[in-house]
């Protein structure tokens, strides 16, 4: 992932740690699309900038078990939008890093490729809750050895503020996700996936001027 926020892998407190060292966590990097361009139609956008947060998502399926999935966000946000306009729709680009116990279990099964979505993830704004839309992760091929990392993209769906103040942003505490193997069988496999305890959902802020 680009940026120095994601070169240096923070430290949560409690149980969560990191899966990947520092210099493991960079390979991430390529994987995420630069977001050059602003949003479409999002004229009300001032003084954007591109977000790029690590956080960490407990999931756990009948199949798959449970683990922790280190996952990196890259956004771009506007410092300051204008009260009663909206804050415009925008694209969201995610990578994933299947911890390695199921990556290995994958491989001992003859798993050759992994894709998923999630039809019910959100984001917030202050209290305002909207949908992520198309959030798909495209069919990736499970290495032979190392990490195997599902990149994703999806659209964070516009929002109005109205009241002039500072917003947080923020990731879902919580969501669904449909994950399809193909190889020597396949199949499709529900995960449950909450933020990890220690965790963080926040990923910048907003604030609503006159």
């Amino acid at each position: 992932m680009c940026g120095r926020s994601v070169g240096s892998v923070s430290h949560y407190p409690g149980r969560v740690r990191p899966l990947l060292p520092a210099v493991v966590a960079a390979l991430v990097a390529p994987v995420l699309p630069v977001l050059a361009a602003a949003p479409a139609g999002a004229a009300n956008d001032q003084d954007p900038r591109t977000i790029d947060k690590r956080t960490v998502y407990t999931c756990s399926s009948e199949v798959l078990g449970t683990g922790d999935f280190e996952t990196f966000v890259r956004v771009q946000l506007p410092r300051t939008v204008t009260a009663g306009k909206k804050m415009a729709a925008r694209p969201l680009d995610l990578s994933i890093v299947v911890p390695e116990d199921m990556t290995q279990a994958m491989r001992d099964y003859g798993v050759e490729e992994v894709s998923g979505r999630s039809d019910d993830a959100t984001y917030k704004v202050g209290t305002k809750k909207r949908k992520i839309r198309r959030l798909e992760l495209p069919a990736t091929e499970v290495p032979a050895e190392g990490l195997l990392v599902l990149e994703g993209t999806g659209t964070a769906q516009a929002v109005r503020l109205k009241k002039i103040d500072t917003y947080p942003v923020k990731l879902p505490g919580r969501f669904t996700a449909t994950i399809s193997v193909t190889g020597s069988f396949s199949m499709s496999d529900e995960l449950t996936c909450r933020i990890a305890k220690g965790a963080k959902t926040k990923i910048g802020s907003v604030r609503v001027v006159p």
